[in-house]
């Protein structure tokens, strides 16, 4: 269905604004109802908050310490969800957490926040936590301080793409009857003066009004600035904060486990996460003012989480020159005034503009986080009305994903790489196994593939949040001509149309994924 058609059709139960893991949640559990809906996202799914994440579904350790109870049960239990519906995205990660003499909590303390995070958790899915003395946490993790008095080891998940996991709700959502358009902006929202009527989108220069009796705004770090358009202006809903993360790549690979610590300098938690050969140390927890749009690592972020990586794991040589890029979200959290910005809560609201002055049939998304996507979409599409259908659990993975994968002749690290595509391994390998890149374990099927079925509009589409090429050490920069040339022949890009798709994501590289040199740092 093109925007042309849209414009002269029924108008849509309900039009969501944004294709992070909310707006596509949102989208599938309203179309699972038998509603109609649109989703319009300005750049690609999962591009803004959900891409640059620590890679983490956790049930939020530290939020017992402010008491939210609540939002960690839910997170926990939607853990054990993702952990059993999405195997191939999301896998049990082991950490530690080491008794430094720079820890903020006595062992005491935190052995009694762990075993109620093991209650809570109710034991599905992952292992209980386990103290570790000196010696066995030496054992374990001789990368350490020695300083470090025994610790603790305990259980969250990882989840190895979460900008696929949005994709695949979008996916579903297009397959159950919603549209799904993502580089489709949302310029303005119209009502007739009481309630919303529809949306203006531009899309390839065109500009198109689409009706609609309900909208829902899920842009994310976006959300007042779409607001401004129309749907409430002037309120300001948003509390955003930023977090920054570098990425190393270590002559001896970390191994599987994690470690989860709290900063020396001012005490922030603090996460090493491995990414196969690479290390993720991050993050940062900043207020943010500026244009959500123009959000980047900067200097001093790098320089901070380098020291303190430096203080956290000695034993790991994590120098300047090893680190291979950084990245920077945005926290669309409640707005609040004043207090630590690690204590403003998680936890998600669903606004109606009405009470705010705003036009009936409008609603805005707040806060959240990764892991508990599915109780806001259900919150959220529950105010569109009565389901017309009955929503069937379609989310199981199909079996035998893991054996196609295992009977390949491909290197494990192909392996690890592409176990992201879970159910459609086998149509990925049948479309070619000829290696991309050595750094991220890449093949030629995978670009046809996603070129193919996942709504690609660019080239940085498919090297940033379909393969997660541009995730590994080279960022892409190996093989981007190779796959913009295999992507062409899919697309039908000619040579000049292969150039500036190169042309685009250098440049959106550089932008969101700098290496150190980029930023202007140096590697001394």
């Amino acid at each position: 269905m093109t925007l042309d058609e849209l414009t002269n059709g029924e108008p849509f139960d309900a039009v969501i604004i944004g294709g992070g893991i909310n707006g596509c949640g949102i989208a599938e559990e309203a179309a699972a109802r038998g509603l109609r809906v649109a989703m319009c996202e300005a750049t690609d799914f999962g591009f803004g908050t959900t891409w640059r994440s620590t890679k983490l579904i956790h049930g939020g350790l530290r939020y017992l310490e402010h008491g939210d109870v609540r939002l960690v049960r839910e997170s926990l239990r939607e853990r054990s969800w993702l952990l059993q519906t999405r195997p191939y995205l999301v896998t049990p990660q082991r950490l530690f957490l080491p008794m430094l003499p720079w820890t903020r909590r006595p062992g005491w303390q935190l052995r009694i926040g762990l075993a109620a995070y093991d209650l809570l958790a109710l034991y599905r899915g992952v292992p209980k936590h386990r103290a570790l003395r000196r010696e066995k946490l030496r054992e374990l993790a001789p990368y350490l301080p020695g300083s470090a008095g025994g610790g603790f080891s305990f259980y969250d998940a990882r989840i190895h793409a979460p900008e696929r996991l949005a994709l695949e709700l979008a996916l579903e959502a297009r397959r159950l009857g919603a549209v799904i358009a993502n580089h489709t902006r949302v310029v303005s929202v119209t009502s007739d003066g009481k309630r919303v009527t529809g949306v203006v989108v531009e899309a390839e220069g065109e500009a198109h009004a689409i009706p609609t009796r309900a909208v829902i705004n899920a842009a994310g770090p976006w959300v007042d600035a779409v607001n401004e358009h129309g749907g409430l202006p002037g309120v300001e809903l948003l509390g955003l904060t930023r977090g920054t993360h570098i990425v190393f790549e270590l002559e001896q690979p970390l191994g599987r486990d994690a470690v989860f610590s709290n900063t020396k300098h001012d005490g922030r938690v603090f996460f090493a996460v491995p990414q196969g050969p690479l290390l993720l140390v991050g993050t940062t927890d900043d207020r943010f003012d500026g244009d959500p749009s123009s959000i980047r690592p900067s200097s001093s972020d790098v320089d901070y989480l380098l020291e303190e990586a430096q203080e956290l794991l000695p034993g790991m040589g994590l120098t300047r020159d090893r680190i291979r890029y950084a990245y920077a979200g945005l926290r669309p959290l409640q707005r609040v005034k004043g207090g630590p910005e690690a204590a403003i809560s998680r936890r998600h609201a669903v606004v109606p503009h009405a009470k705010h002055g705003g036009p009936e049939g409008m609603y805005s998304v707040v806060g959240g986080k990764l892991s508990t996507f599915r109780p806001l979409a259900e919150e959220a599409a529950a105010l569109l009305g009565p389901p017309r259908k009955r929503k069937t659990d379609n989310s199981p993975v199909a079996p035998g994903w893991n054996l196609v994968l295992k009977e390949t002749p491909l290197s494990l690290h192909q392996k690890h790489h592409l176990r992201i595509y879970g159910p459609a391994i086998a149509e990925v390998l049948a479309l070619g196994m000829e290696p991309l890149c050595e750094h991220a374990g890449a093949i030629a099927g995978e670009v046809r593939y996603v070129a193919t079925t996942e709504e690609v509009k660019s080239l940085a589409d498919i090297m940033m949040r379909r393969t997660g090429i541009s995730w590994s050490a080279c960022r892409g920069l190996c093989c981007a001509e190779t796959v913009a040339a295999i992507a062409g022949t899919v697309l039908g890009w000619d040579r000049a149309r292969q150039t500036a798709e190169l042309d685009a994501f250098r440049a959106e590289l550089d932008f969101h994924l700098p290496s150190v040199e980029s930023l202007g740092l140096g590697t001394a």
